[in-house]
């Protein structure tokens, strides 16, 4: 996919540079098969990412068995493997131990090679794959199609970080625009039917799993947050409605919007993850690009809920009234007005499938 390449690696030589850049002799000593302790075979096959044009690998990474790793209680709490019954885990893979080469196309790199590690494995009969997402990576495995199956979770060690899980689910990667979707033309979906409303039902018992639902640009490869709103703007409309503007720098549990305040003002995530709460219960996540506090203002009520930062990587940006009346191009204030409707309307259609 474009100049990048998605491969599994067999040869001595590949085996060496993906240890090279995992700097880890995990893939030195166990290429594709680690002894465990009661003798038993755990099978990784390594997946690995090549950058054509240089010839490095800038990416790598472990396929496992997602039912051998849920004799291992760490694994099993790590990626919520409880939640499955044993034929589900037997369709599922888990991907462990991504290395990604700190460089400047590194979220392309990223959905180049999930994506074909996604279809490998339905390729090879199973179902969906899970890996644990570091709060940097969420908005790119959300682009892509990726889910929470488990809550946001803070360890000493891995800093924060959300179970995901990748399902071959038509009618949801096609209302956020995947770009998988192209990739699994002829795939027979109906097989898949049965994970999928497991996984409904498993949000609709969990709100904690619910996601926001960004609008993506379909042919721009890279993704700034703002687009949700100002898609379609003038440019110099998107020069006088950036220009009103308040960008904040975050601190961890800080509360942005408080519960019964006025509906004055609505913003996005341009960074990090935020959660919405509602008594103490969260009801949704939000990450890059999701739009929020946008109800209230439209209807100009009080909020009937409260926005926290997750971390202190979060950045928001917020706008007032004044951002949209500040715009001179009447056509410009009805693309504001456009873009928010799409946001609820696409909110709309992922509760009535979930409500389904």
């Amino acid at each position: 996919m474009g100049p990048f390449r998605a491969f599994f690696p067999n040869t001595e030589k590949d085996r060496k540079r993906c240890a090279h850049l995992a700097k880890n002799n995990l893939f030195e000593e166990n290429f594709n098969v680690e002894k465990a302790t009661d003798d038993k075979q755990i099978i990784r096959q390594i997946a690995a990412c090549e950058d054509t044009r240089t010839g490095e690998i800038v990416a790598c990474l472990f396929l496992e068995d997602a039912l051998q790793m849920s004799n291992s209680s760490k694994k099993s709490k790590i990626y919520n493997l409880q939640l499955f019954t044993e034929e589900q885990l037997s369709k599922v893979a888990i991907l462990s131990h991504l290395s990604l080469e700190n460089i400047d196309q590194k979220a392309t790199v990223a959905q180049v090679f999930l994506s074909h590690c996604f279809i490998e494995i339905l390729k090879a009969g199973g179902q969906a794959m899970i890996i644990s997402c570091d709060i940097g990576y969420f908005s790119i495995y959300k682009r892509l199609g990726m889910r929470p199956i488990g809550a946001l979770t803070k360890s000493k060690s891995e800093g924060h970080f959300i179970p995901m899980m990748f399902l071959p689910d038509r009618d949801y990667l096609a209302l956020i625009s995947s770009p998988v979707l192209d990739s699994l033309r002829g795939a027979n979906f109906a097989a898949y039917q049965e994970l999928c409303e497991w996984y409904y039902k498993l949000v609709k018992e969990n709100s904690e799993l619910q996601i926001g639902s960004a609008v993506y640009p379909e042919n721009k490869a890279e993704f700034i947050g703002h687009q949700t709103i100002t898609e379609g703007l003038s440019k110099e409309g998107l020069a006088t409605f950036l220009k009103k503007a308040m960008v904040i720098d975050c601190r961890e549990d800080e509360v942005l919007l408080m519960e019964n305040d006025g509906g004055k003002s609505f913003g996005f995530i341009q960074k990090g993850i935020v959660k919405v709460v509602i008594g103490e219960k969260t009801v949704v996540l939000l990450s890059e690009g999701d739009i929020f506090g946008e109800i209230a203002y439209i209807l100009n009520t009080k909020r009937t809920a409260q926005v926290i930062a997750t971390s202190d990587e979060t950045e928001i940006v917020l706008f007032s009234a004044s951002a949209i009346n500040a715009l001179e191009n009447e056509a410009d204030k009805v693309v504001i007005w456009r873009n928010l409707a799409r946001v609820l309307a696409q909110r709309v259609v992922l509760t009535n499938r979930l409500l389904s």
